[in-house]
């Protein structure tokens, strides 16, 4: 799957810090975020609780989402039932009502169906991930596995990339790194040296 956040965002560098303790990385993510740099995205091969209040993300809309694509499974099935019962094939079973306690199960799966395939839809067009190919942007190998990665544009001139770099090894990171995008597929890669400490 691709991610082409970073490119979309025309960010023309990006730092990034690769850590491998969930613990060390929510705390470094809400750090960096109270400092005030702007955080393009955090990848986890896990969900992470409270990864998005470190970002410093607003509430997600999907819930709402996932309520319009019910209510239209509802009314699909709704009006399905009522078009063939009324007058596509009328019948009467058992001298119960038309309408009654026998259309629940059906209202009930077609809410479901229509609001988990609305919302696979909506992730897959808002995250715009494609099937198919392999990503050119992905960091590290093992980011999908037991590596966390925190992706801060560094385009400002106002943030000091040394002292964002020293932030990120101090807060857990063994890898750091910053990406100068070219072009959607061409970028580089070079690796920030973690800063020599005296005794």
């Amino acid at each position: 799957m691709i991610d082409s956040k970073l490119y979309i965002d025309n960010n023309k560098t990006v730092t990034y810090g690769i850590f491998e303790n969930p613990d060390k990385f929510l705390d470094t993510v809400g750090k960096v975020h109270a400092k005030g740099v702007h955080i393009i995205d955090c990848y986890t091969p896990y969900p992470l609780h409270g990864i998005d209040k470190a970002m410093g993300l607003k509430r997600s809309l999907l819930p709402i989402g996932a309520f319009i694509f019910g209510c239209c499974g509802f009314l699909t099935a709704f009006s399905l039932q009522y078009y063939m019962m009324t007058y596509d094939w009328p019948m009467v079973i058992g001298n119960k009502p038309t309408i009654g306690m026998s259309w629940v199960p059906v209202l009930f799966e077609m809410s479901i169906l229509f609001t988990a395939f609305g919302l696979a839809f909506i992730f897959f067009f808002r995250s715009k991930l494609l099937h198919g190919k392999m990503p050119s942007e992905r960091f590290d190998f093992r980011q999908t596995d037991d590596r966390m990665v925190v992706a801060i544009a560094t385009d400002d001139r106002s943030i000091d990339k040394t002292e964002l770099s020293s932030m990120l090894f101090n807060g857990g990171a063994v890898i750091v790194k910053e990406r100068t995008n070219h072009d959607y597929d061409d970028f580089t890669d070079v690796e920030i040296n973690r800063p020599v400490q005296y005794n």
